[in-house]
């Protein structure tokens, strides 16, 4: 569509959504001063005054201006010690920093003169079980102090697939679309499509695989996501078996750990992995998924994004799921808890019942809408029954991040305007009282309805479904990641809390130079060294604790599921 003829239908949609916001309230209501924000977010991949769209809807329903402060470098530590960690707090674990936080006096107590009760109603009314779960936990069962992301009202609400590896599509079909039994055919099939179109978009060379060490935690984080396919969450240096409830130490003979650490070796020995991998970004990452040099994508969400554009799926050319025979890709349930992403108001807090009624919106679905997918009536709306559906410029940003925004609704490009406090409040997976339908947009009937792109209808036709869930659910490939409320223990000595630091690093150095072995006998070396260098600096009794920990998880999943 030529843009000048889709700006003119967003200009169009824009006078709905100026409408519906002035029947929602508009301006802030009782002419409330405008009053800045400091959201002190550990997710925040931002800094400075939230602007664009979010920004401006912000401002218009509460008179409220957001400033980001992401976490950095010793940015905890020097907030704590200024006494004010900040108005909105969102911690980025549930873990030593949010209790130490909570023990200094630094977080507000939501029940202290029922502030959730005047002004979060929704809140207190749709998660109470995550509600009742932070004060138990944290607030020695009087005080209230948050509640975690991705809640749920009940526990048969299951997410979407966060892990399933997706591939080039159209090139897997160029060549034949060879059977995937496990996961080392991948390495055959994509050094095929490798060798195919050697060459990605822009005329630079394509690979199967392009790694980045950003997300490294415990272990490299790449490595640890092959036991996702096969039912293993991260837990601490290990992985923890959501079929069976056990742990398996990240070192483990056999373990998915080293066999990914294997996997990815060997593509390196084929060729077929970015020798830049070790040393590049996320950002970097994503630039060669937009640009076609990369062919498999370990999260659902990173090649498809990345990739499909509009342009390219029309020309038949996309990334889609398609999973070996024998996965069994985790996925998690929604926890009624909350999960580990805190939300929290500083004690210091000018005006916290103002912060309480952004929270609470944002736990409405007017809120959850808005901040995930726009502007209703400029990106989305819902149909006179009260289906949602995106508009034409709604599935423009999805493919073009850096469409124009009109100035009336914040101007700027799309991306400027993403809300950048970046967590959840109810799981995209709930139910939307409104429709009746996800708030999950795959699952939305509108988009399940909508003709597909020549690509998508040619990857729907070979797997016999309309979406990735619905093909990896209808051939099993599934294992649930129950949601327990299970807290990790924040209790570790710090003899032994710098243990796990060097343990962990060794891990992730070994990890890196057995990935970089240029034959099988370098990559023996390599874990071999890795593993003497590990116990070497307290391994086995990292792997005590954990093991002590998964314990703990596991009786609290049994709790969960009345056992």
């Amino acid at each position: 569509m030529k843009k000048s003829i889709l700006l003119k239908r967003i200009g169009a949609a824009l006078g709905a959504a100026l409408m519906v916001s002035a029947c929602g309230g508009g301006k802030a209501e009782g002419g409330k001063a405008l009053y800045r924000v400091d959201v002190y977010s550990q997710l925040a991949n931002y800094a400075g005054q939230q602007v664009g769209w979010f920004g401006k809807v912000v401002k218009d329903k509460f008179n409220l201006e957001l400033n980001i402060i992401p976490s950095g470098e010793g940015v905890y530590a020097t907030r704590m010690s200024s006494g004010n960690l900040g108005d909105l707090v969102v911690f980025g674990n549930n873990g030593e920093e949010f209790t130490n936080a909570i023990a200094a006096g630094m977080l507000l107590d939501w029940n202290k003169n029922d502030l959730i009760g005047a002004h979060g109603p929704d809140i207190k009314k749709g998660m109470p079980q995550a509600l009742q779960f932070n004060q138990d936990t944290f607030g020695g069962g009087t005080a209230l102090y948050g509640f975690g992301h991705n809640a749920a009202t009940n526990t048969s609400v299951v997410e979407s697939y966060f892990y399933h590896p997706d591939i080039r599509f159209d090139i897997y079909q160029a060549i034949g679309s060879p059977e995937i039994s496990g996961i080392e055919d991948y390495l055959l099939t994509l050094k095929k499509m490798v060798d195919y179109a050697p060459m990605g978009d822009s005329g630079l060379p394509a690979y199967a695989f392009s790694l980045f060490p950003d997300w490294d935690g415990a272990m490299v984080m790449s490595v640890k996501c092959i036991g996702a396919y096969y039912g293993y969450d991260e837990f601490g240096l290990g992985l923890y078996n959501a079929a069976d409830n056990t742990f398996q130490p990240v070192l483990t003979e056999g373990g998915y750990y080293l066999q990914g650490l294997k996997f990815f070796n060997k593509a390196f020995q084929m060729g077929i992995l970015d020798p830049d991998s070790a040393t590049q970004t996320f950002s970097d990452v994503s630039t060669k998924y937009a640009d076609g040099r990369v062919y498999w994508s370990m999260f659902s969400w990173l090649g498809p994004t990345n990739y499909n554009t509009q342009e390219r799926t029309a020309q038949g050319k996309g990334m889609f799921a398609v999973a070996a025979k024998d996965q069994k890709n985790i996925v998690y349930g929604s926890p009624v808890y909350g999960g580990e992403r805190i939300w929290t108001i500083g004690a210091k807090a000018k005006y916290p019942e103002r912060i309480m009624e952004l929270i609470n919106w944002l736990c409405t679905p007017e809120g959850i809408m808005v901040s995930t997918y726009g502007p209703q009536g400029l990106a989305w709306d819902y149909d006179a029954g009260s289906k949602p559906y995106f508009t034409e410029f709604g599935l423009e940003v999805q493919s073009n991040p850096n469409a124009p925004v009109p100035a009336e609704a914040g101007g700027g490009i799309w991306s400027d305007g993403l809300n950048k406090i970046n967590n959840t409040t109810f799981t995209a997976d709930e139910i939307n009282p409104v429709s009746g339908e996800r708030y999950n947009s795959v699952f939305w009937s509108s988009e399940l309805a909508r003709d597909p792109s020549p690509a998508k209808k040619k990857w729907q036709d070979a797997m016999g479904a309309l979406s990735e869930d619905e093909y990896l659910i209808n051939n099993g490939h599934r294992t649930v990641v129950v949601a327990s409320g299970f807290v990790k223990d924040v209790g570790r000595t710090m003899e032994l809390e710098q243990r796990y630091t060097q343990v962990s690093t060794a891990i992730k150095d070994g990890s890196w130079r057995a990935i970089y072995a240029k034959n099988d006998a370098e990559f023996d070396r390599a874990v071999a060294d890795m593993v003497s260098q590990a116990k070497g600096l307290g391994y086995d009794e990292c792997i005590a604790w954990d093991t002590a920990e998964a314990a703990k998880r596991a009786a609290a999943v049994r709790r969960a599921m009345g056992r």
